[in-house]
């Protein structure tokens, strides 16, 4: 697990940041434009994950009525696997659930070759339900359409409590 994390709030000052990270995430990485209409807009969420101050990953997405829909995922390639995506999707789920109690699931959309990613969001109670052909343009490979559901069941706060449990060094700044 990697240390002395913070997560908070991405902000328009972080953009050349995740721009950054995106490119070297992401065949077809969102554009500036994009970023910066994304982090303007309502309805949507942003957290960063900062080590000494450098962003080493991300998580976006945005609520479409009772669904918040996780769009995007980064972390810094020279850590991955070190729990940093656990950490942010932690918290992402956290203020997802302090949303409303209207949102009633959360999906997105994975690589089907993306193992390590599918297997993390298994840990936190995700479970495929669809697929969708050739849904990545650059190599039309398929996307695993992956939901969590039932919110506010008892299961999902013991399993979000337990995985909490793992994070002896994090720091949410900024966030709810």
């Amino acid at each position: 697990m990697i240390r002395d994390l913070e997560i908070r709030s991405i902000t328009k000052d972080d953009l050349e940041n995740v721009i950054e990270l995106d490119n070297a995430s992401f065949p077809e990485p969102w554009s500036k434009s994009l970023w910066n209409v994304e982090l303007s807009r309502n309805q949507r969420i942003y957290l960063g994950a900062f080590q000494k101050k450098e962003l080493v990953g991300f998580i976006g997405g945005l609520l479409a009525h009772t669904d918040f829909h996780i769009t995007t995922v980064a972390t810094k390639e020279s850590i991955r696997n070190l729990g940093v995506g656990s950490v942010i999707l932690f918290e992402m789920l956290h203020q997802i659930l302090g949303l409303s109690a209207e949102v009633d699931s959360i999906t997105l959309e994975v690589r089907s070759s993306n193992k390590p990613a599918q297997a993390l969001y298994r840990k936190f109670g995700f479970a495929p339900v669809g697929l969708r052909r050739s849904y990545y343009q650059d190599n039309d490979e398929d996307a695993i359409i992956m939901s969590l559901e039932n919110l506010q069941s008892a299961n999902l706060q013991d399993r979000l409590a337990k995985i909490r449990k793992s994070f002896p060094l994090i720091n949410f700044v900024g966030v709810q």
